[in-house]
């Protein structure tokens, strides 16, 4: 008979499934004395596959599971240990389930995939920023699709290392094939692993069913950041294109001023989407412009006399209107709109365009100009002057060596 520790035994609390908190019973267990590895397989099938207990066992009360000794040969087997710990230390696992135990034997219960989404969406912006939310949930339903159809019956506290390593060898194809680039591979990465990083937490496991973060280490791309930007000429030249078709086609006038605007201002996708004419105010010299970015900051462009008289050839509205209004009264124009007819009038002049390679350019012609880091830093509305020290680095036609002769 194995050895069995003193004093140190775990209960376990099976629940019949689809009853009420107030109508759960308590299954004896045909065991008495069993190892650590079938202790967590028990408990772990009650919390997660919402296990039955055989008809042949008489609801009377709980039985006591003692571990083994230290040096048992079955402890270091982890064969039958339910994957979604397997590989995990003893104590990391034991401590895990025995957390489930106190959790249920309290008459709590762990979330479903919806609330557990839910609930990180709700909090994974510390200034709750809805881009924020938006760009996790994007990249969370990525993962949900890829989830069912391959491992349709896994929730998504069940999915094990294994599952994700899967997951992430599919993506790498991805990249290998060009259907995917490194920087997505790396936010999508990044966005699931935050997600299981958060559920994971010693203070949330218990509730969300996830015992640790099942994204493989160190699968990121070392991604190079390029700011590739449109050059001043074929800029102009895109400008020439809208301006002949706007004649009479207030669609195409709209989109000059959202293309020449966004060039302007250097302003991301969202800002320039939820622009309204309350933000655009005219001063004695020019005007200034209030943006909305990221982490719900906002921030104040000064502009010239030239660019009100851009914005305002469209006409202005009431203050809480949007500028570039959306099909649907009292809407925007969506990010995908704005990105969909940014990328019509680019492939009329031969251009790969989107709205951030216009902020890219901006920035770049900006520096080449001979504006500073920190006045561009401000205009960007970057939190770190590190990022915008990349468009300096774009720039290699001038260096502090030539200003000082």
């Amino acid at each position: 008979m194995p050895k069995v520790m003193p004093k140190r035994s775990y209960s376990v609390v099976l629940c019949r499934q689809g009853l009420p908190t107030d109508q759960v019973s308590d299954y004896v267990l045909p065991v008495i004395v069993v190892s650590v590895r079938k202790a967590v397989s028990c408990i772990t099938q009650m919390t997660h596959g919402g296990w039955k207990a055989p008809s042949n066992i008489a609801p009377t009360g709980v039985s006591v599971i003692t571990t083994e000794g230290e040096n048992s040969a079955d402890d270091k087997s982890t064969t039958n240990l339910p994957s979604v710990l397997a590989g995990m230390e003893r104590h990391e696992a034991l401590a895990f389930v025995s957390k489930l135990y106190d959790h249920a034997r309290a008459g709590h219960s762990v979330w479903g995939d919806k609330l557990l989404l839910r609930k990180f969406l709700g909090q994974c912006s510390r200034t709750n920023s809805a881009e924020t939310r938006n760009g996790y949930m994007r990249e969370l339903r990525h993962f949900t699709r890829w989830r069912e159809a391959n491992y349709p019956d896994l929730l998504l506290r069940q999915i094990d290392p294994h599952v994700m390593q899967q997951w992430v060898d599919d993506l790498r194809q991805r990249v290998d094939a060009g259907d995917l680039k490194p920087n997505s591979y790396n936010r999508r990465i990044s966005a699931v692993s935050a997600f299981y990083r958060w559920a994971s937490e010693p203070a949330r496991c218990t509730t969300t069913g996830v015992p640790r973060n099942p994204v493989p280490p160190r699968c990121l791309l070392a991604a190079q950041k390029t700011t590739k930007s449109v050059s001043e000429e074929d800029l102009a030249a895109l400008l020439s294109v809208i301006a002949r078709s706007s004649v009479g086609n207030l669609k195409a006038r709209r989109d000059y001023v959202l293309v020449k605007g966004s060039y302007l201002l250097g302003c991301r996708v969202s800002e320039i989407s939820r622009l309204k004419w309350g933000d655009v105010e005219r001063l004695s010299h020019g005007g200034q412009i209030q943006l909305f970015g990221k982490g719900s900051k906002s921030r104040v462009v000064r502009v010239s006399g030239d660019t009100m008289d851009l914005f305002e050839s469209l006409g202005r509205g009431a203050p809480s209107d949007f500028i570039f209004k959306g099909q649907r009264p009292g809407t925007q124009l969506t990010r995908q709109a704005i990105a969909f007819s940014m990328r019509k009038w680019g492939k009329l002049a031969d251009l790969d365009l989107h709205p951030h390679r216009l902020r890219h350019s901006h920035a770049t012609h900006a520096v080449r100009r001979g504006v500073d880091v920190f006045t561009l830093q401000s205009t960007l509305g970057h939190a770190s002057s590190a990022t915008t020290g990349h468009y300096v680095a774009a720039n290699p036609e001038d260096s502090s060596s030539l200003r000082l002769g």
